[in-house]
């Protein structure tokens, strides 16, 4: 009898401590979103449902971000990992944290200034990247705009990708944010963006400097970015001021150039003192003037649309007519683009080719 007493005495400690140790266990929570959830939210809108959601291994889903402000913020609940963004304490600080269905997903939050001449963000600062683990959470703080914002958080995974931009969104109820593969299909072309600038600068000095030997030397790249880029300026300012130098900073230079000639190493086509475009080395770091440059105002051009080429690249049809000798001649250009993700503009320029132009 005192064996068998014993041996249930030794039972009910065992089981206690079983218990004991399953209460001291934290279990993660994630909340992640299935794929029958509103994915693609508009904007940097947040997601609204409150509703539970099961477990979401694959996907277009990248990671899913929660608003301090939220309940399911609170209600994530497991180990979690606090990243320092060292932005410090400011009026604005929101606290974040999101979690991700996969392993390897690179998140970063970047410190972004808009460029207008570009009509793009430059990152001018990695706050931090991490590479996420499935199901663990992460938090971090950072300041939120009321308009233009100056902080974005990116997701990456193989060749996905989500961007979100740290600014209030406006709209009434903000929970969680589902960060989507956004897709690589390129914004439209259109009269008014700032890409097509770039590809009548590359027609324009393709009529002007017509031999295929010459439009490749280093004066006429210069030239030719010295226009592309006093084309945007002029638009932006809406006058034609020929007296103030344009300032660019490094990446918006190479944003000019990689993407005007994408094929030409920058290191090769030096700059001269008496050119369009001059790099000088300020206090603040390498700066190129850009004195205001459009080959000599001796034509003007005409945007005829964009045509699919159906083998990845696009064809911007201009038409340019040249005035620079007696009498009046007009050329048909095809600038053959083709989509970029790693370009600011969203697109690089191949080669330019003569073409009809559609009449009537």
């Amino acid at each position: 009898m005192k064996k068998i007493t014993a041996v249930l005495l030794a039972l009910i400690m065992l089981l206690s401590f079983a218990a004991c140790s399953g209460k001291d266990k934290v279990e993660t929570t994630t909340d992640a979103p299935s794929q029958t959830e509103e994915a693609n939210t508009k904007g940097n809108g947040f997601a609204n449902d409150k509703g539970d959601n099961k477990e979401d291994d694959g996907g277009n889903l990248l990671i899913t971000l929660y608003n301090a402000d939220s309940d399911e913020y609170h209600a994530l609940k497991g180990k979690i990992e606090s990243i320092d963004t060292g932005i410090g304490s400011e009026y604005g600080m929101t606290g974040f944290r999101f979690v991700s269905p996969k392993n390897g997903v690179k998140v970063r939050l970047e410190a972004i200034m808009w460029s207008p001449i570009v009509d793009a963000f430059e990152v001018t600062e990695t706050i931090f990247e991490i590479s996420t683990e499935k199901d663990k959470i992460y938090e971090f703080d950072c300041y939120v705009t009321e308009t233009i914002p100056d902080y974005r958080l990116v997701a990456e995974f193989g060749d996905m990708k989500a961007k979100y931009y740290l600014a209030m969104d406006g709209y009434e109820v903000v929970t969680k944010l589902l960060m989507v593969d956004e897709g690589n299909t390129p914004e439209e072309i259109t009269e008014d963006s700032a890409f097509y600038n770039l590809c009548v600068a590359r027609a324009i000095s393709d009529v002007f400097y017509n031999d295929r030997f010459i439009k490749y030397e280093p004066p006429v790249v210069w030239d030719t970015l010295a226009c592309a880029v006093t084309l945007n300026e002029f638009k932006l300012n809406g006058t034609e001021d020929y007296v103030n130098m344009i300032g660019l900073s490094e990446w918006e230079a190479d944003a000019y150039f990689s993407t005007l000639y994408p094929t030409l190493i920058e290191s090769d086509t030096e700059l001269t003192e008496n050119g369009n475009v001059v790099a000088a080395h300020f206090s603040t770091g390498e700066k190129y003037l850009v004195m205001p440059y459009l080959f000599e105002k001796f034509s003007t051009n005409e945007f005829y649309g964009v045509e699919d080429n159906g083998d990845g690249t696009y064809s911007v049809k201009i038409r340019i007519d040249d005035y620079r000798f007696e009498g009046y001649a007009e050329y048909g250009l095809a600038v053959i683009v083709e989509p970029d993700a790693n370009s600011p503009f969203g697109y690089v320029i191949k080669e330019v080719d003569y073409c009809e132009l559609p009449r009537g």
